[in-house]
């Protein structure tokens, strides 16, 4: 650990910081994993998987493509002290999220009940629908706000907003809900919706704790500008969602929420293991975008070449013992999740590929790449589609995990080689990290 602080220098403090909170956050999704298997079994866990794909496709066009874009903007006019460029630029993002989110929620009320999803328990879910619609809006706008958290230096304050509240208030509410007897579906999708509106209320009042009076400053933002640059990541972003969830719609579409439930844990068993690149990209997104702006390549291209390995360093335990012990690790979720352990091993192999490639992805959007990036990604989220619509049917929860895995492997295969053709960075080239910083 002394040497990884060491070689990122004046960043170990905001990488430590986003590690502890990310790891902390990690640690309560899986509590909460573990508390909704328990408490509504494998077919409940599956439907509450299932709401939480529909808010985060949901959310994600909601935003635009805004997250990306205001955390690039917002970082370059903090570091050139433009307050009045930031204030407008935070003004617009929330309230163009806000808008475009209650239209979606609007939406998906009227259109998702006409979705077959959950199989046999399907009625029950399109009748949690018009309370599930809520949570759109404040999911949507809780990671604009986190955002713009990192983009002025609180990393380790974005990043407890996004990832540690929220599972925190959910789990709480979860423990009530044990506690009560109150184990239905309806009670944990309220307890959702709930979590989320407060997540984004203490991250708002913080914002306006840290910074008071930054909202009335006075300045201007291209809208046009913003949206221009929006729109190709919100393609990128709608078809990482894509990558992501198609494996879990699809399942609940050919086999029924109680595989959803199996799968769903296998997945966010193996996601886990990708938390310490998420910490990193936290630090790092703005830090890629500033350098680059400032026409630092030397400084950009160690930056990425450490943040690959140490992730890769860092991420080998976890995924080493997803792959030699998955049965036992899914026993602690109920015997009945032991059947995805075929999926696990699967899915952890594509996050091994992941991790090891470290952040290139958000290295080409925050270098200007993001037309690149999301043709990318529409490719790759192509190929997921298709792979998992022809192993799903026959082949279930490991069907997905393949198809799934394929497509992450391809994707950050494509983007490594991208990364190193357009800015001439292999970030996979560690001889260079013994090599002395200039």
């Amino acid at each position: 650990m002394r040497r990884f602080a060491g070689i990122l220098g004046e960043r170990s403090f905001l990488v430590a910081s986003a590690f502890v909170v990310q790891l902390a956050g990690a640690g309560l999704g899986f509590l909460l994993s573990i508390m909704l298997a328990r408490l509504t079994g494998v077919a409940g866990v599956g439907l509450y998987f299932l709401a939480v794909t529909v808010v985060d496709i949901s959310a994600t066009i909601s935003r635009l493509g805004l997250e990306s874009t205001s955390m690039r903007f917002a970082s370059i006019a903090h570091s050139r002290g433009e307050l009045g460029d930031l204030a407008s630029l935070y003004r617009k993002s929330m309230g163009v999220v806000f808008v475009t989110g209650a239209a979606v929620a609007l939406l998906v009320w009227v259109v998702g009940s006409q979705l077959q999803i959950g199989g046999e328990r399907a009625p029950e879910f399109h009748g949690e629908l018009p309370l599930l619609v809520f949570a759109i809006v404040p999911v949507a706008l809780l990671v604009i706000q986190a955002e713009f958290f990192k983009a002025v230096g609180r990393t380790a304050t974005g990043t407890f907003s996004q990832a540690l509240v929220p599972p925190l208030l959910l789990l709480a509410a979860t423990i009530m809900l044990w506690l009560w007897g109150m184990g239905t579906v309806h009670a944990v999708f309220g307890s959702y919706v709930g979590a989320a509106i407060a997540a984004l209320a203490v991250a708002m009042a913080t914002w306006h704790w840290r910074f008071p009076g930054l909202w009335r400053q006075r300045g201007s933002f291209d809208t046009g500008r913003l949206l221009r640059t929006s729109m190709p990541l919100l393609v990128v972003n709608s078809m990482t969602l894509i990558l992501g969830w198609t494996d879990v719609l699809v399942l609940g579409i050919w086999r029924g929420a109680a595989e959803v439930g199996i799968y769903g844990i296998a997945m966010r068993l193996a996601v886990l293991t990708a938390f310490i690149l998420s910490a990193v990209n936290v630090v790092v997104a703005p830090q890629f975008a500033a350098l680059h702006a400032e026409g630092k390549v030397v400084a950009l291209r160690r930056l990425a070449q450490q943040s690959a390995f140490w992730t890769l360093v860092a991420a080998s335990p976890a995924i080493l013992a997803l792959l030699l012990v998955p049965e036992l690790i899914l026993q602690i979720f109920g015997s009945q999740f032991t059947a995805g352990a075929a999926a696990l091993r699967i899915l952890a192999l594509g996050q091994l590929v992941n991790v090891a490639t470290g952040p290139v992805g958000t290295l080409l959007v925050m270098t200007g790449h993001e037309k690149l990036m999301r043709n990318i990604v529409a490719a790759s989220a192509a190929l997921n589609l298709l792979c998992v619509l022809v192993l799903v049917p026959r082949f279930g929860a490991t069907g997905a995990a393949a198809g799934t895995a394929f497509s992450l492997g391809v994707m950050k295969i494509v983007c490594w080689l991208m990364v190193r053709n357009t800015l001439g960075i292999d970030v996979l080239d560690y001889n260079a990290l013994r090599k002395p910083a200039r």
